[in-house]
């Protein structure tokens, strides 16, 4: 059951930061894009991009492993202070030199990824097990909220200029840490039921994240169905954009408005999240695996804003629906010490196929056009979902089983 609506003790906390983060994320995206474009080519803003993130991608499972081996409540307050030094830095670089800015870059989106999953273990240390998927779902609508506020911004960016945008946003990013650091405290005072073993090696704990993807099934199964979603749909901002611009005719304000209703979608699909049961949880997130692709389809052949919307509407709900389930399904039949790497591998893996389906977007375009691309798409997540539903959702493991006491790490092979 719920505690009560305002959700468990700490909770406002780790929602405002979230909050803050996703805007301040969005400040610095549509800032340095914008910029880039302007003032190099978008060539150069592609490359800039695949640069800047590939480190974060390949460190991602050691940065996980870090995490499980040290019990360190203020990482993710830290992290952020490190990247709010560094956007200013950025700024300045930006025009001139665009190699080093490029390798500044690159180590905030280290430090952001570093960051994510030092903030799922914050959450998880300062909230008890019993809270744990009432909190994931309640911080899901973070990703709603800020989409619809960062699309807003976006149509207003060129007014501020870029360096404004940076400053704000490393503001935001300060404010973040205070809230953060103010639950350490609540942190530490909650024992750490798992303690990692002292005597074995940093490789071999990087090693028994991936061996999780072996001896938790469950889990695994949860993080390929990011990898065949991130495949799918990594280039959903490209063919969204192409929609909004080109084919219904709004420019820039249309891309903004495709966004806000992304962004309402999502709001809404957490909302009803939180009232479906948890036995009935899997079973959900495969059909909303099936209905995003449905609704995603039916958006691709939209010639209209009087259809095109309420199909976007209806998907980004099915997407909510996933974002509010699917840190809870990937962890909740894992041992707690390895959370961190397991939550780290999921974001690297979805991470690293999202490029590559943006690679594929870029060569097929000519070829099958955004349409094509965009029903293919769609018609894949149906498959994932289904085929998810069919092998593994439809038997899914009490979540209590692994999750309580007397699990164990995963036996060296």
């Amino acid at each position: 059951m719920i505690r009560s609506s305002k959700g468990p003790k700490g909770f406002g906390r780790f929602w405002l930061a979230d909050v803050q983060i996703g805007l301040s994320g969005w400040m610095v995206q549509v800032g340095l894009f914008v910029t880039l474009v302007a003032v190099h080519s978008a060539t150069v803003m592609a490359t800039v991009i695949l640069l800047a993130t590939l480190p974060s991608l390949l460190l991602g499972p050691v940065v996980g492993a870090w995490l499980d081996r040290h019990d360190g409540p203020g990482t993710a307050a830290s992290v952020l202070i490190g990247q709010a030094i560094l956007l200013p830095l950025i700024g300045l670089l930006l025009t001139h030199h665009v190699i080093a800015m490029t390798a500044l870059y690159a180590l905030y989106n280290a430090l952001g990824s570093a960051g994510a999953s030092a903030r799922q273990q914050l959450r998880y240390r300062v909230v008890s097990p019993a809270h744990w998927a009432d909190v994931n779902v309640r911080l899901g609508s973070v990703t709603g909220i800020t989409t619809i506020v960062g699309a807003l911004l976006g149509g207003t960016v060129a007014i501020w200029g870029l360096m404004t945008l940076l400053i704000l946003a490393a503001i935001l990013r300060l404010l973040s840490s205070g809230l953060l650091a103010s639950l350490v405290s609540m942190a530490r005072a909650r024992p750490v039921e798992h303690l990692p073993d002292p005597h074995r090696s940093f490789g071999r704990t990087v090693g028994d994240g991936f061996r999780a993807l072996r001896d938790f099934p469950a889990a695994s199964s949860v993080l390929i169905v990011g990898i065949a979603w991130g495949l799918i749909g990594g280039s959903y901002d490209v063919l969204l954009t192409d929609y909004g611009v080109r084919l219904l005719h709004g420019g820039g304000w249309g891309v903004s408005g495709l966004y806000v209703t992304d962004g309402t979608g999502v709001l809404l699909g957490t909302f009803v999240a939180r009232w479906i049961r948890s036995r009935w949880r899997p079973h959900a997130y495969g059909l909303a695996y099936l209905l995003q692709g449905l609704f995603w389809t039916l958006f691709a052949v939209s010639h209209t804003w009087n259809m095109a919307i309420p199909w976007l509407l209806a998907m980004r709900m099915a997407s909510g629906l996933i974002i509010a389930w699917d840190t809870t399904l990937l962890l909740e039949t894992v041992s707690p010490q390895l959370h961190s790497r397991v939550y780290s591998l999921h974001n690297a893996t979805y991470g690293a196929v999202g490029k590559l389906s943006l690679a594929l977007t870029a060569l097929l375009l000519a070829l099958a056009g955004p349409q094509g691309i965009a029903v293919a798409a769609g018609v894949g997540s149906m498959l994932v979902g289904t085929t998810w539903w069919v092998v593994i959702g439809r038997r899914w493991p009490p979540s209590a089983a692994p999750t309580t006491e007397g699990s164990q790490l995963p036996k060296p092979t």
